[in-house]
Formats: C-alpha cells, structure tokens, sequence
C-alpha cells in the first residue's frame, strides 16, 4: 500500500470534527421543530368529552400531544383529572389540556 495513501479518512470530512458533528444534529433538529396547530372550541370540547369519558370508563387512549415543538404520542390510562389548573394525569406522565391535539379511545 502507498504511504501517500490516506485511507479510510478522506470519506468523514465533518465526523473527524467532533463538535462540528454535535452542532450539525443541534441544527437539524432545530429545523424539524413544528409551530403548535391551533385547535377550534368545538374541537376543544370533544376533546374533553373524550378525556371524561376515558377517565371514568378506565380505557387506555392514545394521546396526541405537542411538546417542545413536537407532535409525539403516548398510550396510557388517566388517573386523575384537576379541573382546577387544568391538569390531567397519567399512568407515568403528566399533561396539560392546552397540550393535548387528539384522542384516539381504544376500547
């Protein structure tokens, strides 16, 4: 083999960077970040329909929730709800009403 020859270090140009690889994924994942959907009262209120009904039904529900500027989903069933502050609580997670986009009952 040549001693010229670089090898296998000519193909990871940023990798060899370290930091340059850590703010590369910062960027990136800052692009992917979406601004939260507005939802309607009428949506609002069938919203909360469905987290009474699921609440005292004990169903496990699939919860759409944005977060951070994320839609992520989480499948579990509501413990307590706090009317007061607005506040319902899961299995292992504790959400906001205002967070909350969508509802899927699984019965």
């Amino acid at each position: 083999m040549n001693k010229l020859d670089r090898g296998m270090i000519k193909w990871q140009p940023f990798n060899s960077l370290i930091n340059g690889k850590y703010i590369v994924n910062s960027i990136l994942k800052e692009k992917a970040k979406i601004s939260k959907p507005i939802i309607s009262d009428e949506e609002q209120k069938t919203l909360e329909e469905k987290i009474i009904e699921a609440y005292y039904c004990q169903n496990t529900i699939t919860i759409t929730y944005y977060q951070n500027g994320f839609l992520l989903k989480i499948k579990s069933k509501i413990k307590k709800i706090d009317n007061i502050y607005k506040i319902i609580y899961l299995d292992d997670k504790t959400l906001l009403f205002k967070q909350i986009l969508g509802i899927d009952l699984s019965y």
